[in-house]
């Protein structure tokens, strides 16, 4: 092997490994992830996201949301810090916390891509099988940002995921 070759190598395995290293890097400073056993240990995760995630957790969707057991979450602090909870859902519980949260819209989809919002008609969809609920709440916080909690419940695997957000800048249109 020519001395030519072996430097093109050398200086190919160390641009590849200084790559990987500024990525491990990166991925340390700008996601932090764990799991808690409770919504109230995430006080201190949606406060490091800034105030305006911080506000999407003093809203009572996630304080009150009928997590049934450990939950994961990650907070991404890129331009716009964004936080993903993952957990089972206690769906004995999901009926009362859906009747509580009535400003908070609930789109419940079917097997065979029916859709109904709020609580599924018996009535008018007497034989379908529900699969997954999404759910979205939007409103102003303080200074004119908006604060968004978005989520989605599968039934059959029991899980939810929940994104909580918030704008970049004040919002400077009314929905």
């Amino acid at each position: 092997m020519s001395k030519k070759i072996a430097i093109r190598v050398v200086l190919t395995l160390l641009m590849v490994f200084g790559i990987f290293v500024v990525y491990l890097f990166i991925a340390e400073v700008i996601t932090l992830h764990g799991t808690v056993t409770s919504v109230s240990d995430l006080q201190k995760v949606y406060g490091k996201g800034g105030r305006v995630v911080a506000a999407t957790f003093t809203n009572s969707l996630i304080q009150k949301f009928p997590f049934d057991g450990p939950i994961d979450w990650k907070l991404i602090q890129f331009k716009e810090p964004i936080v993903f909870l993952t957990g089972r859902v206690d769906t004995n519980a999901l009926r009362q916390f859906i009747s509580d949260h009535a400003t908070t819209r609930f789109l419940w989809s079917g097997a065979g891509n029916e859709l109904e919002e709020g609580w599924p008609n018996a009535g008018v969809w007497p034989a379908t099988t529900w699969t997954n609920i999404y759910f979205d709440s939007a409103w102003l916080v303080e200074g004119g940002y908006e604060a968004d909690i978005q989520g989605q419940i599968d039934f059959q695997k029991r899980m939810v995921t929940i994104r909580s957000s918030g704008s970049d800048g004040p919002v400077t249109y009314m929905k």
